[in-house]
């Protein structure tokens, strides 16, 4: 009985990830002229991410990234960078 209830647990815990809105960091890996650009987060890349209009992203700026339940992915801006030391 207890692998039932395991397994009833594993997957109530996925459901609620998967529709639940949140927000995560991840870095900008390629930016597209069309108002996305793909990104590297720790659940691994996410491809076509639409970004904010008036905020132009680079290869390798630390970002924040909203989702919502319905699945839509969003980059909320950069994060701030110490200055170089050199």
């Amino acid at each position: 009985m207890t692998r039932l209830a395991d397994a009833i647990q594993r997957a109530a815990e996925t459901a609620v990830e998967q529709n639940a809105a949140g927000w995560m960091l991840a870095v900008v890996t390629a930016v597209h002229l069309d108002g996305t650009a793909d990104v590297d987060t720790g659940r691994g890349p996410v491809l076509a991410v639409r970004y904010l209009r008036g905020w132009n992203p680079a290869a390798g700026d630390h970002v924040m990234v909203a989702t919502n339940a319905a699945g839509n992915w969003l980059i909320v801006g950069a994060l701030a960078t110490e200055p170089d030391p050199a």
